[in-house]
Order: C-alpha cells, then structure tokens, then sequence
C-alpha cells in the first residue's frame, strides 16, 4: 500500500471509441514506501477477481497496444530511463493482454527481470534488494468516465487495488507481494491509473504456472481467488462481485532455479512459529498502513514526533544522496535521495514521498523518513515515529 503522495502526469491520448469485449488477465510489503504517483513508491503491505468475457486475440490486444502507454513509457514517466531500457530489451516480454470487468477495464502491459536494471534503489532494512521483477498494469472505467486528476481528491482514496504475483503451489494468502518486498509506483495519465510494480525476481518460480492478480481491495482478498491446495493452481471466483482479473506470466521455465526458489519460500510458507509470526506481521502491517493513510506533509506533526538527532542537512549542489540513520536499539535507517524525483518541481517544502517500514510490531514499530527542500537549495532529511 499510501497515497496523498502521487505526482499526477498528464498527456493527451483521450479514445475516441470504445473497444468491443476485451481479452484477458498487480503488487508489494516489510518495509513499506507508501509513495508515489498518486505518484508513490509504495512497499506493499500485504496488498491484491467477476465473471471476465474475452475475445480473440485482435481487437482487445490491439487497443490495449495502441491505446495505453507502453511499459517503456510508463518507467520513463517514473523517472527510470535506466528500467525503460530495460522494458525495451529483447530479455522484457510485452504482454497487453486485457480484462475487462463491470467497472474496469485491467491491462497487464509488460514484464522484464534482472539484477540492476533500476536507477531507483529499493531498500529493506538498510539493504539494497536489486534482483527484482517490475511489472506494468493499466487500469481503466469500462465505460471510459473520467479518473481523478488529483491525489487529494477523495475518489482517489477510493481507488484501490491489489496487484500481485502469485506462485502455483504456494498458499496466496501467505506468498504475494506483500511478504516478496514488494513496492509500486502508480500515477493516472488521461483518465488511465499506471502502476508499476516490483518484487524479487519471480524467474526463479518460471517451472511452474506464475499468476498475476489485480483485484479492488488493499491486501489479498481470499474471497476473489480459488486456491486448490491438492493442485496447487489459483483461479478465479467467478461468483465474486468485484474486480478480480488473473493472468498468467509467460516466464520461459528455462530461467527456473528450484534450489533458489525453495530456499526463498522457505520461511514464507513455514508452519508453526514461524508461520504465526508472519500472521502477527501482517496483521501490524495492515495497521501500520491504516496509520499512514492519514499522514500528509502537511499534518504530520499531529500524528507523528521528529527525532530531532536524526536530522541530517545535504548541501544544495548534492544530487543524489544517502541517507543513513542508527536509532539508538541499533536499528539502521536508510534511504536513497533523489533530488529531482523528490522534488520535481523545485519548490520548497517536505515531498509528498514520506517512506515508512516496521516489524510485527505495526504501529508501535513504525519509523517514517521524510525530506524537506529548504529555501536555500539544501535538503534536510528526518526520522519520525508515532506520537
């Protein structure tokens, strides 16, 4: 999940018609950047379908192709020119496959995978995770009524939706986006909502069927998928009411790495303690970003107390920075600045991205990063905790 936060582009590609039927088809988590265009870069919390008519492979492709951004364009509106590179290579798989529900339309538009194929640095605990799967979805009105053009307005609040992958064999409810570090960027260009989406890399699962589900709540909704736990395999609920679009990924099973992948979903998937533990987690997770969908540069003060040793001043002619902070039980702090993506229109004040992240303590475990421009050019940096 996270919200006020988003940049919103605009451009001009109004469609002049409506496509008949559409064919057919979101995600991320621990340390949650609720952020972005709304434009944020949101660490998931534990965040992801109606009865889907498709047709045959023509004129649903084809709008979607022509019609929405391509995944190229959708990085590079999220000033990524390094992953728009990456969309364009020949390793990326170009999807537009669309699914159409009673109040939206939903466009899985593309994938690529890799290890530093982002400019933008995402980071767990102090840790730079950077073999990640970035995933661009389109969500559009079916009956192409107009998308709010502003984060502030209360229909934005109100759009909300679950994007995620999700592995054949492994419960959903345990392994989505949430607990695979998951973070997106969204923003809303000619009444079209962009999200792209990151996780670790999912080409380690690519032996078997990789889904990606796209559904209208916050965290996995148990009642809009099947999960078949003698099978393995995850389907629609063809009775829910909702959105609740499934596609499957075309990985090519020659990139699969069994030994990574059991490793990884080793303590994901644990029984016992441990899977008790990752239930308390997320149960702190859903409260912590409750918490913070309340939080806005403007009102932070009356929710949340700066700590004031954790203030640090980066010089006006430093572009992109490292913030870095030991809170005194030895919790590392750090977060990458990017001064022009922090604050894109050059004008003073505390960007809209405020980044948070805790333990399974939730709320009471919840630490937030901010960055202010000052007059003077230079950027001031903080930690604040809930009041």
């Amino acid at each position: 999940m996270s919200d006020r936060f988003d940049q919103i582009l605009k451009q001009a590609l109004a469609p002049d018609q409506t496509p008949d039927l559409r064919l057919n088809q979101k995600i991320l988590n621990q340390v949650k950047e609720r952020e972005e265009m709304k434009k944020r870069r949101k660490w998931v919390p534990g965040i992801v379908f109606s009865f889907v008519l498709v047709l045959a492979a023509g004129s649903g492709v084809a709008y979607a192709a022509y019609r929405l951004l391509t995944p190229e364009q959708t990085a590079e509106r999220t000033g990524d020119e390094k992953l728009a590179q990456a969309f364009s290579g020949e390793d990326a798989v170009d999807i537009n496959e669309t699914q159409r529900f009673s109040e939206y339309d939903v466009t899985l538009m593309g994938i690529a995978s890799g290890k530093d194929i982002s400019q933008h640095l995402t980071e767990k605990n102090g840790e730079i995770l950077n073999d990640r799967t970035y995933i661009v979805t389109a969500v559009a009105r079916t009956d192409g009524a107009s998308m709010p053009e502003n984060v502030a307005d209360e229909a934005y609040g109100d759009m909300r939706f679950f994007v995620s992958p999700l592995i054949q064999g492994c419960n959903p409810a345990q392994v989505n986006v949430i607990t695979m570090d998951g973070v997106y960027t969204e923003f809303i260009q000619d009444d079209v909502l962009y999200r792209l989406t990151e996780c670790s890399n999912i080409e380690m699962f690519a032996d078997r069927t990789v889904y990606l589900c796209v559904s209208d709540e916050t965290y996995y909704n148990e009642d809009a998928y099947n999960y078949d736990e003698a099978t393995g395999e995850i389907s629609r609920a063809e009775d829910y009411k909702g959105v609740n679009a499934l596609f499957e990924l075309p990985l090519d099973p020659a990139l699969a790495d069994p030994e990574a992948a059991e490793e990884y979903l080793a303590p994901l998937t644990g029984e016992g303690e441990d899977a008790s533990e990752e239930d308390t987690y997320l149960l702190g997770s859903k409260e912590a970003d409750e918490f913070m969908e309340r939080v806005t540069p403007e009102n932070i003060d009356q929710y949340a107390e700066r700590i004031e040793d954790s203030v640090q001043t980066f010089g006006a002619d430093e572009d992109n920075l490292m913030y870095k902070y030991t809170m005194e039980d030895g919790e590392h702090i750090a977060r990458y600045i990017e001064r022009a993506r922090e604050f894109p229109d050059g004008k003073p004040g505390m960007s809209e991205r405020i980044a948070y992240f805790h333990d399974e303590g939730g709320v009471e475990s919840l630490k937030m990063t901010t960055l202010t421009l000052n007059t003077d050019g230079t950027v001031t940096a903080a930690v604040y905790i809930p009041k």
